[in-house]
C-alpha cells in the first residue's frame, strides 16, 4: 500500500495488531495538523466509519501515547490535546484570560532540564511543556505594579 501512514507502520513494526478502525483513527490524526484533542479526531473517523465509537479513539490514543508515538498536554482548557511526537519538541505559553497560546523555544528550557539533572539528578520529561499565564493585553492590574 503506497501511502500507508507512518503510524501504522510504526505499529506493524513493533508488532502490535493494526485492525481497520485502528487504521481509519492513525490515518485521521495523520491528517489532522497541530495540537488535536480525541473529539477532532473522532469527527473525522466518524466521517469514515460511524461504528468507530469515541472510547475506540481514546484507548488508540493511550497506545500511541505508552509507545510514545504521540504527546500530550493540557493547553489551559478541560480538553487533552495531542500531537504526533513528530511535532517536535516544543513548548507554549497559555493565556488564562483570552486562550492566547504562543510557540517558546525549547532553547529557553534546555537550561531548566540541564539543572534539574546535574543538581538534582532528576531526568525530566520535558518535550512538550505548557506555561499558563496572562498575555500582555489580559494580565491583571496587580502585575502591572510589579514591573516597576
Amino acid at each position: 500500500m503506497a501511502g500507508q501512514s507512518a503510524l501504522l507502520n510504526d505499529l506493524k513494526e513493533r508488532g502490535l495488531r493494526v485492525t481497520p478502525q485502528r487504521a481509519i483513527i492513525l490515518e485521521a490524526i495523520e491528517g489532522l495538523s497541530g495540537h488535536i484533542t480525541a473529539e477532532d479526531i473522532f469527527g473525522v473517523v466518524k466521517e469514515v466509519n460511524s461504528y468507530i465509537s469515541l472510547a475506540t479513539v481514546y484507548r488508540t490514543l493511550e497506545l500511541l501515547k505508552e509507545l510514545g508515538l504521540i504527546t500530550e498536554s493540557n493547553m489551559g482548557t478541560s480538553t487533552t490535546h495531542y500531537a504526533l511526537k513528530t511535532h517536535g519538541t516544543h513548548h507554549h505559553s497559555v493565556c488564562r484570560a483570552c486562550g492566547k497560546t504562543m510557540d517558546l523555544p525549547n532553547s529557553m528550557f534546555e537550561p531548566m532540564v540541564e539543572r534539574l539533572q546535574s543538581e538534582f539528578n532528576f531526568v525530566a520529561d520535558a518535550n512538550h511543556m505548557v506555561i499558563m499565564g496572562w498575555c500582555e493585553c489580559c494580565r491583571p492590574e496587580h502585575t502591572h505594579e510589579q514591573d516597576n
